[in-house]
C-alpha cells in the first residue's frame, strides 16, 4: 500500500483568535449599543422630569386656588421686582418665586404682602403651630423643595431643579391679568433664561420651552 502523501499545496488554518478587523468590527458595534442605550436613557429622564414637572404646577395651581379661597385673593409677592441668581447664577429667581414655597406650605410669611402687617416671619423649613392657619396645602414633596445651605429661603423648583416663578396678574407684564402667571423655564437652554424679570414681549417670545399656566 502506497502511502498518502499530503498536497503541499493545502494548508490547514487552525487559528481560534481574532483578525484586528473582526476586533474592531465587535468595538463598533458596542459602542453603537452603547451610544443608543444612554441615548434612550437621557430621553426617558428628560420626559420623567417634565411629567414631574406638570404634577408640581397642577399642585401649585391648586394650592393657589384654595389660597385665593381662604384669603379672598391669590397672594402677592412682597417684592415682585426681587431677582437674583439660583444654581450658581445659571437661573433667575424672583420675588415671586421666593413667596410661593410661604404662601403654600405656611412656613414663614415675610414674602408675602400682608398690607399693614408685613413683618412676618422667615422661613425655617417647619409649619410651627402658630402657622398652621396659613397652611393651605398637604406635605410639599422633599423633592419639590429647595433649600440653599446657610438661609432663609426655601424655593419650590420643577422635575429639572428649576425655581417655579410667579407674578400677579395685577402686576406689570403678566399674560393672565385676572390672575397670575405661573411657569418654570424648564429644558429651556440657559443662553435663554433672561437674567432679568422678563417683559411681557419676552414672555411670549421665549416660552416655547417654558412649563407654564398660560
Amino acid at each position: 500500500m502506497k502511502p498518502i502523501h499530503q498536497n503541499p499545496q493545502v494548508t490547514v488554518r487552525s487559528s481560534t483568535g481574532f483578525t484586528l478587523i473582526e476586533l474592531l468590527l465587535v468595538i463598533t458595534i458596542i459602542a453603537i449599543l452603547a451610544a443608543l442605550t444612554i441615548s434612550g436613557m437621557g430621553y426617558a429622564q428628560q420626559a420623567a422630569a417634565r411629567n414631574r414637572t406638570l404634577a408640581a404646577l397642577s399642585a401649585i395651581k391648586s394650592g393657589l386656588e384654595t389660597y385665593k379661597e381662604k384669603f379672598g385673593e391669590y397672594p402677592t409677592p412682597k417684592s415682585p421686582s426681587e431677582t437674583g441668581a439660583f444654581g450658581g447664577g445659571k437661573t433667575m429667581v424672583t420675588g415671586g418665586a421666593i413667596m410661593l414655597y410661604q404662601a403654600l406650605s405656611g412656613d414663614g410669611s415675610d414674602a408675602i404682602n400682608l398690607g399693614q402687617n408685613n413683618g412676618g416671619s422667615s422661613s425655617d423649613g417647619k409649619v410651627d403651630t402658630d402657622e398652621l392657619q396659613n397652611k393651605v396645602v398637604g406635605e410639599l414633596p422633599k423633592a419639590m423643595v429647595y433649600h440653599a445651605a446657610s438661609s432663609t429661603v426655601y424655593l419650590l423648583v420643577d422635575g429639572f431643579g428649576r425655581p417655579f416663578q410667579y407674578q400677579k396678574g395685577s402686576e406689570t407684564d403678566t399674560i393672565n391679568a385676572s390672575s397670575y402667571d405661573l411657569w418654570s423655564y424648564g429644558t429651556a437652554p440657559e443662553t435663554s433664561i433672561p437674567s432679568s424679570f422678563p417683559g411681557l414681549d419676552e414672555k411670549k417670545a421665549k416660552s416655547a420651552t417654558w412649563i407654564k399656566n398660560w
